[in-house]
């Protein structure tokens, strides 16, 4: 297992744990697999193909995404900001937000108009200022970009997995399906996601 310095990431000095905490963590022994895609859908310019053949050394990846309730220990005890909170503003669904909210909005992007760019969106407030994560604690967090990440992993003595490792665990084991579930999108016409 790698740590935070060997991985040579700079980032701002935060409170580091003397030894990751393993509770809540599973050892993936790793090995050889087929990473990426060569279907149209996937971007080449993102990584995402053509298709290797990898090999990632066994790892440590925790059994969940960080809860909200986790990730505001992390922030009670480091009193960090997150770079939402800096910019004052996050992505949110579009039918996530309140009428309110979807009134105040000025922005959707032209080429992902689902997505409005909603002022005070942030970890604790995911859907705008009239939201909140009271009755979500169990939820996983969001809003949080990379450096938030990166942040986070390092108070906890903890660190992200590369993409490669990420790919590994999601695809659980299975080679080259498309989604989870299998190849289709819509199997038998049911909706599998969104």
């Amino acid at each position: 297992e790698r740590t935070i310095e060997q991985q040579n990431l700079q980032i701002a000095p935060l409170k580091l744990k003397n030894k990751p905490d393993k509770q809540g963590m599973i050892l993936l022994e790793g090995g050889d697999f087929l990473m990426g895609t060569n279907d149209q859908q996937g971007f080449p310019s993102d990584g995402e193909g053509p298709v290797r053949r990898v090999t990632v050394l066994p790892f440590y990846l925790d059994e969940t995404s960080v809860t909200n309730e986790q990730f505001e220990k992390f922030i009670c005890e480091t009193g960090y900001v997150t770079e939402a909170e800096r910019f004052g503003n996050s992505f949110v669904f579009h039918l996530l937000i309140s009428d309110e909210t979807a009134a105040k909005v000025k922005q959707a992007p032209a080429e992902i108009p689902w997505w409005r760019l909603v002022d005070g969106a942030n970890w604790k407030n995911p859907e705008g200022p009239d939201s909140h994560i009271k009755d979500r604690m169990d939820h996983p967090v969001i809003h949080v970009t990379w450096n938030d990440a990166i942040a986070y992993c390092r108070w906890a003595g903890k660190r992200l997995p590369t993409e490669a490792e990420w790919e590994f665990a999601a695809r659980g084991g299975f080679e080259q399906l498309t989604f989870p579930w299998g190849n289709e999108l819509e199997p038998d016409g049911k909706h599998m996601c969104n």
